[in-house]
């Protein structure tokens, strides 16, 4: 298997970041209109081959192109690619690309959109993928994408929404860690631990709702014992109009 990646911005490098956990570096090509210091910085360190010139990447002839530019730029540079074979499936991760868009460059080949998250770089990600035309099960879309995490199949008038909640999502979660790293602070725990305790309950609690097929509520009604410190701390929550702040983050993202 051969991969194209073309940017190696934030998003760019989680994917190669994670991609590296699972293949060969011999097996991923970046591909830049400049090799700038993190494609320099990959390539000593990884020796994955970097480019500046993308014909280099059309004659890997690779069994996966995944564009990671900026979205304004995108239409710009897969006019570069025009004349890539016709089962190289395309992949745009770009922000405000359709399928549509790619279908119009890329004709034949089959594509798919791709939001993923930073998880990515570790191999948890959460993936929304829209399928275009031409995917059959033989382009290994899923499994391909299935290296970096958990993939969803998603309509692309859906997918907006759903790149919202698992890409803000993080951000996010990672100002609630925060939040509970400072609270543990202040009650007297040292804020290693109280970081290392904090991203330990949220993934075992993450985990326990996917395998449990129970709702977030029902899985809160059981550890929310009457009178005790639980529901005194949800209470102060719903106070503190904290579903709320949520909701509107969700709003405010999703514009």
């Amino acid at each position: 298997m051969k991969v194209g990646i073309i940017g190696i911005g934030h998003m760019g490098q989680a994917i190669t970041d994670g991609l590296l956990n699972q293949v060969s570096p011999a097996e991923i090509i970046l591909g830049s209109h400049r090799i700038n210091a993190a494609m320099q910085s990959y390539h000593e360190k990884n020796k994955i081959t970097v480019t500046d010139d993308y014909s280099d990447i059309m004659d890997a002839n690779p069994e996966f192109l995944i564009f990671t530019t900026p979205a304004a730029k995108t239409p710009e540079i897969m006019d570069q690619f025009k004349g890539i074979d016709s089962d190289v499936t395309v992949l745009s991760v770009a922000s405000g690309v359709s399928l549509a868009d790619i279908q119009t460059k890329f004709p034949e080949n089959p594509s798919a959109l791709v939001v993923p998250n930073t998880p990515v770089s570790v191999n948890h990600g959460t993936l929304g993928v829209a399928m275009g035309p031409h995917v059959t099960v033989s382009n290994n879309i899923e499994s391909f994408l299935g290296l970096l995490g958990d993939v969803y199949t998603v309509p692309e008038s859906e997918f907006n929404i759903f790149g919202t909640i698992t890409g803000c999502g993080p951000a996010f979660l990672d100002v609630f860690l925060s939040a509970l790293g400072d609270a543990a602070v202040k009650n007297g725990l040292p804020r290693a631990l109280a970081y290392e305790a904090a991203a330990s309950m949220a993934k075992g609690s993450a985990s326990l709702l996917q395998e449990s097929g129970l709702t977030p509520d029902a899985l809160k009604d059981q550890v929310t014992t009457p009178g005790g410190s639980t529901i005194r701390g949800v209470v102060s929550l719903e106070k503190n109009a904290f579903r709320s702040a949520i909701i509107e983050a969700v709003d405010a993202a999703n514009n």
